[in-house]
């Protein structure tokens, strides 16, 4: 048995995720991210933005670290060291993109202080890229729903092994038999019924179009012709358009050319007196011909 080929697609979305520091200044990834529960989903992050406020004493010493533990190999897969050493507090805010991580890796996140100090108003987002591919998914839910889902060839003859149970020798066959052919039956008489009715009217309205006693009502569409005539008598609508007076004026020359006398142009005059030279010379050839 040949199966025939198809292809798979997907459905990408990109988003930003709510503040995952709102609850607190750590917090698990599960809650932060959309749902992406099934093999046909993939989730990464290609971003990550956060922003706090520090409060402390200038003369302290204070390390701010923002992080996620890396969930498969341990560590960090994403760590960021502010150091508030001997400054006074303040708001930071700062942006990272980077490469698609699978959000399998991002474990929990957090904001964490050393030394002396408070941190205030924290927020921490990421940007994320989720897709579903729509052939898994369909895959997963049925092997018949595509010829291209693995283990479709299996499911099939496993389908068609069930319907053995319906054959001649069961009592129940016959009735269905003719149960489909009863239905048949009255939905093919319908069918013809129907194909009978409608060209004799349709040759009805042919004929009456026509026909030399047709009326006007007949050949025009009277209400529609109403409808334009007194779109058109509505005159006053339309006059303010024509009457409408927009002010205007006088626009005086801004620019003032003052007479003055042109000299002439030396290069010009050697031109000419070249060209005079020129046709001397040639004329002169002719002369001495004759």
């Amino acid at each position: 048995m040949a199966a025939s080929s198809s292809y798979c697609y997907s459905d990408t979305t990109y988003g930003i995720t709510n503040n995952a520091a709102l609850g607190g200044l750590s917090w698990g990834m599960g809650t932060v991210l959309p749902d992406a529960t099934g093999p046909w989903v993939s989730l990464q992050i290609h971003g990550l933005t956060y922003r706090y406020k520090m409060v402390k004493d200038p003369e302290t010493d204070a390390i701010v670290y923002v992080r996620n533990v890396d969930a498969v190999n341990g560590g960090y897969v994403f760590e960021e060291k502010d150091d508030w050493s001997g400054t006074p507090g303040g708001t930071i805010q700062k942006y990272f993109r980077f490469p698609y991580i699978d959000s399998a890796r991002w474990g929990t996140g957090s904001i964490d202080l050393e030394g002396d100090g408070a941190i205030e108003d924290a927020s921490v987002t990421y940007n994320y890229k989720m897709e579903v591919d729509e052939m898994k998914m369909k895959c997963s839910l049925s092997p018949l729903s595509d010829p291209a889902c693995p283990g479709f060839q299996d499911a099939l003859l496993n389908y068609l092994n069930s319907l053995e149970s319906l054959n001649p020798d069961d009592p129940f066959y016959d009735e269905w038999i003719q149960a489909n052919m009863s239905l048949n039956d009255e939905e093919g008489a319908q069918e013809q019924q129907e194909q009978a009715e409608e060209p004799e009217e349709e040759l009805s309205n042919f004929e009456k179009e026509l026909g030399g006693e047709n009326s006007i009502g007949d050949l025009v569409d009277t209400d529609q012709q109403n409808r334009i005539l007194a779109a058109l008598a509505q005159v006053p609508k339309i006059e303010s358009y024509y009457i409408l007076d927009i002010p205007g004026g006088e626009y005086k020359d801004a620019v003032l050319l003052e007479d003055t006398v042109l000299p002439d142009n030396p290069r010009a005059m050697r031109n000419l007196a070249s060209d005079a030279t020129h046709r001397s010379i040639v004329r002169s050839q002719y002369d001495r011909e004759q």
